[in-house]
C-alpha cells in the first residue's frame, strides 16, 4: 500500500553518520517494521486529516509519511539533537515545506499550544505514555493513531472487575471511542524496548471542558481505594453525599467494579451536572 525502504538500514546509517547518542531516559526507539508504518498510515487515512501533530519525531522517517498523507504537519520534539537530525532528513525527503518540527514537550503543547487539531499521532515514548493520553483527552484533537506498550493498550478496553480496569481505563473511554490495533515485537524497533507494543487508534466521543475537571479529581479519589467498598470510598471523597440515591447506582459493589456509565451517573447525582 505504501512504498516503504529498508527502515532497519536508514535507522542505523541516520544514527552512525548524525553520532546520535540513544538517550534511555527518554524512551528513545525507533519504528524499523515497515508493517508497523503501514498500520499506523491506513489508520491515519481514515480520517483524512488535513493537519496532524506527531508527538516525538525521532530521526523523522514517519514524519517524512505523514507529510505525503497530509498538508501540514507539526512534529514535536523533545532532544533537540533529534530534531535537529529529523529538520534534515525531510528536507533531503523532498517535503520540508510541509513539516515544522517543534523542540519541546509534547505533553504540554499539544494542551496549549495548537488550535484546531484534526489527529495526533505518537509512537509513544513509554516514559511520556500516561501524561500523553491524559494531554489528548483534554485536548481539542479529533482523533489519535499511537504505538503504545501492550499492558497499556490492554488496559484501555478492560471491562470493570478486572484486574487492570482503572482511572486510565475510565478517563479515557468517557472521552474516546478505542480501538486495537496490531501487536508488535520488541523486533519492531531499534534499539529493541523489553516489552511488545500494539497499535490504538482513539476517536472523539465527548468534549472536554474545565467543568469535567471534578469528575476527573473524584475518579482519582475513588480509584486511589478501588479494591474497597465503593459507598465507603465515596464517603471519603466527597463527604455528605444522599447515599439513599448511590444505594440504588453502587449495590454493593467495590469501585473497581463499578462501570463508567455508573461512575459517570454517580458524578451527575453528585454534583448536579448534564451528561
Amino acid at each position: 500500500m505504501f512504498e516503504l525502504h529498508d527502515l532497519t538500514s536508514t535507522t542505523i546509517k541516520l544514527i552512525r553518520n548524525y553520532r546520535v547518542k540513544i538517550k534511555k531516559k527518554l524512551s528513545q526507539h525507533f519504528v524499523v517494521d515497515s508493517r508497523l508504518i503501514s498500520e499506523l498510515l491506513g489508520n491515519i487515512l481514515r480520517f483524512k486529516p488535513k493537519f496532524v501533530v506527531e508527538v516525538g519525531t525521532g530521526l523523522g522517517m514517519l514524519t517524512t509519511y505523514l507529510a505525503g498523507i497530509s498538508k501540514y504537519v507539526v512534529s514535536i520534539e523533545l532532544d533537540s539533537s533529534l530534531a535537529e537530525v529529523a529538520t534534515k532528513y525531510v528536507y533531503e525527503a523532498g517535503v520540508g515545506s510541509k513539516v515544522d518540527v517543534v523542540v519541546g514537550d509534547g505533553v504540554k503543547l499539544l494542551r496549549g499550544g495548537f488550535r484546531d487539531v484534526e489527529l495526533v499521532v505518537s509512537n509513544v515514548p513509554y516514559s511520556i505514555t500516561g501524561p500523553l493520553i491524559n494531554s489528548i483527552i483534554k485536548s481539542n484533537c479529533r482523533a489519535a493513531v499511537l504505538t503504545l506498550q501492550k499492558e497499556v493498550a490492554d488496559r484501555l478496553v478492560v471491562t470493570p472487575g478486572s484486574r487492570g480496569y482503572s482511572r486510565l481505563t475510565v478517563m479515557v473511554n468517557t472521552f474516546m471511542n478505542v480501538e486495537l490495533g496490531g501487536l508488535y515485537s520488541p523486533k519492531s524497533f531499534y534499539p529493541k524496548p523489553k516489552v511488545s507494543s500494539r497499535v490504538v487508534v482513539l476517536r472523539r466521543v465527548r468534549e472536554w471542558s474545565d467543568e469535567w475537571v471534578v469528575f476527573e479529581d473524584l475518579i482519582r479519589c475513588l480509584f486511589n481505594q478501588k479494591r474497597k467498598l465503593a459507598m465507603k470510598v465515596l464517603r471519603r471523597c466527597v463527604g455528605v453525599c444522599d447515599e439513599s440515591i448511590l444505594n440504588d447506582l453502587v449495590r454493593g459493589r467495590r469501585v473497581y467494579e463499578l462501570p463508567i456509565d455508573t461512575l459517570l451517573n454517580i458524578y451527575s447525582l453528585i454534583y448536579g451536572r448534564r451528561l
